[in-house]
């Protein structure tokens, strides 16, 4: 009955059908937001300022120490790492890692964020901060310099404190604000966060990407899905709409569920969140400075018909049922001649009747007056045609 539901739900969001409001994902997670990468507006939102308990979602500030490390050069993506019996110990999801097997930091990356390792993760902390309490130390100071204030981690992996239930915590809002910075600083995680799959023939190890979209919608490449049972179900996405031309520009979103009650409530609310940020948001190009806004007829100029361009571009990220409007202001009494990137009026963009950007008129090349032979030459041709057009 319930996965009949998630279908209907599915099939009425692809449809336009139902607003998110209407369709209950508030039931079934702690919280959730959609937001825009480039410029971090939150779109949907619920409960997205209270603490939630984050399990692996912890790994995406691990990646960001991780890959400062390598920045700095204190440490190699070709690094090998010798798999310690502490490390064998970890529990949750795993590599299968294994006393004296030897792994490159790179493969153990992509373990640790492909099929969610924590012992790789493990390994990769104590091979930066050779304790995890001192990597954990700097994953908080991290958090402190992002000025996520309600930010606390005791561990890498995410994995609840040993003999209590003290676990990594953040907001949701935080975590948009963590992924946005890692997918900004280091884009080369989206490389990685797609990986299909880890497959180790010498060591019988295959398993799939955590990431529950991957396979099911193209536009989704990233980024991080996490479970402890009191942080419940979690999952981070990113997706990348492509603009087309003329009319939109590409468009990155950050979907983020928390605390779903299970996997398949997690993958369907994640599904639909998607889905409708697809459906619903686009970055819509208004103006484009080398696409003219119309033409202008001038009958005894040397150019007639004269295209008219504004002055600066303007795209703006939109809901598709947003109320918007373009209008044009052009001059009454444009004299000849007229001078290359003359203004001649004015573009304002309207939200609900409300300006929201506006830029001058441009016409870009000299007009001048014809010469007398040009406006004789066009009578006749004019006469010529009216004449032809009678017989």
């Amino acid at each position: 009955m319930k996965r009949i539901l998630s279908i209907l739900l599915l099939l009425m969001i692809l449809t336009n059908s139902v607003a998110l409001g209407e369709i209950g994902i508030e039931d079934n997670v702690r919280a959730y937001i959609l937001a825009d990468f480039e410029t971090g507006q939150v779109l949907e939102q619920y409960n997205i300022d209270e603490v939630v308990e984050i399990a692996s979602i912890s790994k995406l500030m691990s990646y960001i120490i991780i890959m400062e490390e390598v920045s700095k050069g204190n440490i190699a993506l070709d690094d090998i790492i010798k798999i310690d019996k502490d490390t064998t110990k970890i529990k949750g999801s795993s590599f299968k890692l294994k006393v004296g097997e030897e792994f490159t930091v790179k493969e153990l990356i992509e373990a640790a964020m492909v099929v969610s390792g924590n012992d790789a993760t493990y390994a990769l902390a104590k091979h930066v901060a050779k304790i995890e309490e001192k990597f954990a130390q700097r994953m908080n100071e991290k958090a402190k310099e992002m000025g996520l204030k309600n930010t606390v981690f005791y561990n890498s992996t995410g994995l609840p404190v040993a003999q209590t239930n003290v676990q990594n915590q953040m907001t949701t809002r935080e975590i948009f604000q963590l992924s946005r910075y890692l997918i900004e600083k280091y884009p080369n995680v989206l490389q990685t966060a797609k990986i299909r799959a880890i497959e180790v023939v010498s060591r019988d190890f295959f398993q799939r990407n955590t990431n529950p979209l991957l396979d099911e919608i193209k536009e989704v490449d990233g980024l991080k899905t996490g479970f402890t049972n009191k942080a419940g179900y979690c999952y981070v996405s990113t997706f990348n709409i492509r603009g087309r031309k003329t009319k939109t520009k590409d468009l990155r979103l950050i979907a983020i569920v928390m605390g779903a009650k299970d996997l398949e409530i997690r993958d369907t609310m994640s599904k639909i969140l998607v889905q409708y940020g697809m459906n619903n948001y686009s970055n819509r190009i208004f103006l484009d400075k080398e696409i003219p806004l119309k033409t202008l007829e001038f009958p005894k100029a040397d150019i007639i018909e004269v295209p008219i361009f504004p002055k600066e571009g303007f795209a703006k990220l939109i809901k598709n049922d947003d109320n918007m409007t373009i209008n044009m202001d052009i001059k009454e009494d444009i004299t000849l001649p007229i001078q290359k990137n003359s203004k001649v009026g004015e573009v304002k963009i309207e939200k609900d009747g409300e300006v929201i950007f506006k830029t001058d008129i441009l016409i870009k090349e000299d007009v001048n007056k014809a010469k007398w032979y040009v406006l004789v030459r066009r009578f006749f041709e004019k006469l010529l045609h009216g004449i032809e057009g009678q017989e």
